[in-house]
């Protein structure tokens, strides 16, 4: 595993390239992307229930470009029946301080929201609770991985063993390095195409224009 000084400047950097996990990014561009995304994102924060149309612009904020996941997210809110029951299980799990327990509330596969997996739950609850929580993403494990953090072995798919060793490890990084949690996931979700060569630092080119 790298120092903390090269694991705070690895971060620092693969941030940068945050919402675009290329070869070379253009910093300012995504620097305005971040921003706009952290202020779209602020509206959610600290909420304690949220709206059927809020929770439907969540997941498309995340899942746009994975439309089985996000059709059968949306379908789990479709109607007054089962909105109802997503509903309360939405309030439920952003009142619980657990975030195992957090999770399971809103896991289809512990009788909470059907069809909701581990990224769909925790998007929301990563929306709501940014100081508290992150995505469950398979590209932000990946990267855990490439660094030594997460020794475990890793699936193809994010699974609900996985979410805690997985937030304890972003975490105890956001603590180190002095940045925020939603800082670290958006440079593990960056840096994760050049697993398994982390820590290196991304290289920088000019864009084609041919």
């Amino acid at each position: 595993m790298a120092s903390e000084r090269k694991l705070r400047k690895f971060l620092r950097r693969w941030r940068r390239r945050y919402p675009f996990p290329f070869d070379w990014v253009d910093d300012r561009t995504n620097r305005s992307c971040r921003k706009s995304e952290s202020e779209w994102l602020a509206q959610f924060a600290g909420a304690t229930t949220l709206r059927r149309r809020e929770v439907r612009a969540i997941v498309e904020w995340r899942f746009a470009s994975q439309p089985d996941r996000m059709a059968k997210a949306f379908a789990a809110v479709e109607t007054p029946a089962t909105w109802g029951h997503a509903r309360r299980c939405i309030k439920k799990a952003l009142a619980d301080h657990n975030a195992t327990s957090a999770l399971d509330r809103l896991l289809g596969e512990r009788d909470g929201v059907p069809g909701w997996d581990p990224p769909v739950a925790s998007a929301l609850l990563a929306a709501c609770r940014p100081e508290r929580f992150v995505v469950a993403d398979e590209r932000s494990l990946r990267s855990l991985k490439a660094l030594g953090l997460y020794p475990t072995p890793i699936t193809s798919e994010f699974l609900r063993d996985d979410w805690w060793l997985y937030l304890s490890r972003c975490r105890q990084l956001a603590r180190d390095v002095g940045m925020s949690l939603r800082a670290v996931e958006q440079a593990l979700w960056a840096a994760a195409d050049h697993a398994p060569e982390l820590p290196k630092n991304p290289k920088r080119r000019r864009p084609d224009h041919s």
